[in-house]
């Protein structure tokens, strides 16, 4: 008797599309973004319900799907607008920019970009089927008083790693954020680098903390695909942070390594865990810089499942 054994990934050909447009004010990017936000939605409840149709060789809907109906109505291009694959797909807007951005699709249509000039945008990147992380360069600006930059920077940076901030709760383990404070007079205040696992989440919670300390947000966005870090240029971050940071190490598995690879792939947001790749690296980081509070969750999580885990001072 023979038995034969097989270990194999299916392949997958969706990836991420990311759309950044820019306007000439706050207040028009604001209401763009919301004019898609709307639409969008609409097209997500439309999709789920009995009577859509999900085939692009079958008939079109006798109603037309919200999309349809929102390109018609803007003279936009409308090829495969019942069948969008665009379940996961947001707009939102930071300062004078639009961003759309979808995880995980096979495309998005070409209206979207169309409806960003129509409304007097302008597109400044398209990053279509992205299977790498993206990482998204901040440049914070505005004028702050000589006698109080320093400390208004410092306090930012803080607040951008508080238990809730986006540089703690958004940072994957492989990307870790980094920041420069400018010094000369044409230099950003700051400058941050970041990825994040939730692009809206992460952008959100940066141009929310500017805006509070009077500054404004412009965002590049590029698809990671070098060897190595690709924040190394912003390394080592200044001002350095004043909050200690905590690492969780993985010292032992316990009695079921699968049960930790799952618990693992939560605290990364379900990022994939490959169970023999963490046995042959135990003893090691599991998950970088956190907060004492996020770390102590993190251990305690793991540590339910029979995990030896504990948290260490972050380098």
């Amino acid at each position: 008797m023979r038995i034969h054994v097989w270990n194999a990934f299916a392949s997958n050909n969706s990836g991420s599309y990311t759309i950044v447009g820019r306007f000439p004010s706050e207040e028009l990017a604001a209401q763009v973004a919301a004019e898609l936000s709307e639409v969008l939605a609409a097209q997500k409840g439309w999709r789920r319900t009995p009577g859509a149709r999900w085939n692009e060789e079958g008939p079109e809907p006798e109603t037309p799907s919200p999309l349809r109906a929102f390109t018609q109505a803007n003279s936009l291009t409308q090829t495969g607008a019942d069948w969008a694959d665009q379940g996961e797909l947001r707009a939102w807007s930071t300062g004078h920019q639009v961003i759309l951005h979808d995880p995980w699709t096979l495309g998005l249509q070409d209206s979207y970009e169309e409806f960003l000039k129509v409304r007097g945008g302008k597109v400044e990147k398209v990053i279509r089927h992205a299977h790498g992380d993206l990482v998204s360069r901040f440049e914070l600006r505005g004028t702050l008083p000589k006698k109080t930059k320093a400390a208004t920077v410092s306090a930012l940076v803080e607040e951008l790693h508080a238990d809730d901030g986006p540089l703690v709760m958004q940072a994957p383990f492989d990307i870790q954020p980094a920041w420069r404070e400018g010094s000369k007079p044409n230099e950003p205040v700051l400058t941050l680098g970041a990825a994040f696992h939730d692009l809206a989440a992460g952008f959100t919670g940066v141009a929310t903390l500017a805006r509070h300390h009077g500054l404004e947000v412009t965002v590049q966005v590029s698809e990671d695909e070098a060897l190595g870090d690709p924040l190394a240029w912003l390394r080592p971050s200044q001002p350095p942070l004043k909050r200690k940071l905590f690492d969780v190490w993985l010292l032992g598995t316990g009695y079921s390594a699968k049960e930790v690879a799952l618990r693992l792939e939560k605290l990364r947001h379900g990022r994939y865990v490959d169970v023999p790749g963490l046995l042959k690296l135990i003893p090691d980081t599991v998950l970088k810089r956190l907060t004492q509070a996020r770390a102590e969750q993190a251990v305690r999580f793991l540590r339910e499942c029979g995990a030896n885990a504990e948290l260490r001072p972050a380098e």
